[in-house]
């Protein structure tokens, strides 16, 4: 029969027929001579089970009871009937109208409908059926985070503390659903984390019972960040610098924001990284005072550093000098015994260079001469001499080395 149906020959020949029927009942009487078509009495036709649409405020109100299905009883020529039956696209509604309801509760309402052919009769049974509204209302509600599978977290790492947002969600429901609630979750799974979780998740809903409530909220969904960091410490940051700024400049002031950063990795990698070298800092382009961002190295070791980069304000200022007389010489790593040379000074004279007002707090005990005597070593020998003390100060020496004599 479908087949029939979708046969565009066979739409046209019915189609045909019932308009040369309709023609022949139309023209009976001008025709002059008994109809070639025999009568068509009026014949019922019934729909069963025919849903009913409630039109209601859905603003204000919650549909809690819909009606039931009613029978829809047609009458009119079998012609009429058959073309009612036929039509496929056919717009008719069974419904009843609770738009002007204003209070909430269970309502006796008349069963309408429209778009039915004019030319059939329609009763409806039964004719009143009942409807129940719940007046809508606004509710928020906190979320909470359940972690699962905490156990499973990757090896070393640790967890902070979930942060939701929003940290609440809107719920428009009836009363009974909204006091109904007890508990509002989003479940994140931690099976195999090895690094932070931020990611969107389902908001649900829970009764007293602990059974899961059918809740639309406002958003559905929350953003979830949970941390996880992995073996972490501070250290500070070791500004690495290149050649020498232009003659007659120095470092008045230089401060590292941060001066400190986080290395992470496993317990036993952070452990050996003390510091955080900047890359290198080439000083002979640094003409004036000013701001720098540095990126910094990342150890071997190390599986991140957070921050990455440093920001370097200085200030310049002229570079004066200041003589530091008889600063005594330190032999160390020596492994016989060692002495100077008797004719090998013991001290030596240091002229440092920089700002005027670093030379004004440097002191005697805050720069360091010494010579490295380190190794296998017999008789008399020459060595370098080095010398340190505060940063950006810049130390030259009267003597470059001295003699040391070894005893055997």
């Amino acid at each position: 029969m479908d087949r029939m149906l979708n046969s565009i020959w066979f739409v046209r020949i019915l189609a045909f027929f019932i308009a040369l029927m309709l023609f022949f009942m139309v023209n009976q009487s001008n025709i002059g001579s008994p109809s070639l078509l025999p009568d068509t009495p009026s014949a019922p036709f019934v729909i069963e089970d025919e849903s009913v649409e409630v039109i209601y405020d859905e603003e204000r109100f919650e549909l809690v009871e819909e009606p039931g299905a009613v029978d829809v009883e047609l009458r009119g020529s079998q012609v009429s009937i058959s073309l009612f039956q036929i039509t496929s696209n056919r717009s008719t509604e069974v419904f009843v109208d609770a738009s002007d309801i204003e209070d909430e509760g269970r309502h006796q309402l008349a069963v309408s409908h429209r778009n039915f052919p004019s030319d059939l009769s329609v009763s409806i049974e039964p004719q009143v059926v009942s409807v129940t509204l719940r007046e809508r209302q606004t509710a928020s509600f906190s979320v909470d985070v359940q972690l699962e599978n905490e156990d499973d977290v990757a090896e070393d790492n640790s967890l902070g503390s979930p942060i939701v947002s929003p940290l609440n969600v809107n719920v428009t429901a009836n009363r009974e659903t909204i006091e109904a609630i007890e508990d509002v979750y989003v479940y994140v799974d931690l099976t195999g984390a090895d690094e932070t979780i931020e990611d969107e998740f389902p908001v649900h809903f829970y009764n007293e019972e602990g059974h899961q409530l059918d809740v639309q909220s406002d958003p559905q969904f929350v953003n979830v960040t949970v941390p996880l960091t992995s073996p972490n410490k501070l250290v500070p940051v070791k500004l690495i610098r290149e050649d020498e700024l232009p003659d007659g400049l120095s470092f008045e002031d230089v401060t590292i924001y941060p001066n400190e950063v986080t290395v992470y990795g496993s317990a036993d990698d952070i452990e050996t990284v003390d510091f955080v070298e900047s890359e290198p800092i080439d000083l002979t382009s640094i003409e004036e005072s000013g701001e720098l961002t540095i990126p910094l190295e990342v150890p071997d070791e190390v599986e991140r550093i957070d921050p990455e980069q440093v920001t370097v304000d200085f200030t310049l200022a002229e570079e004066e000098e200041l003589v530091f007389q008889s600063i005594p010489i330190e032999i160390t790593g020596a492994d016989a015994a060692v002495n100077f040379h008797s004719e090998a000074p013991e001290t030596v004279d240091v002229t440092a260079f920089g700002s005027q007002s670093r030379l004004d707090d440097l002191l005697d005990e805050d720069i360091q001469v010494s010579v490295d005597a380190s190794g296998a070593h017999a008789g008399d020998q020459e060595f370098p001499l080095n010398v340190t003390g505060p940063s950006y100060i810049r130390f030259e020496l009267d003597e470059i080395e001295t003699v040391l004599r070894f005893s055997e």
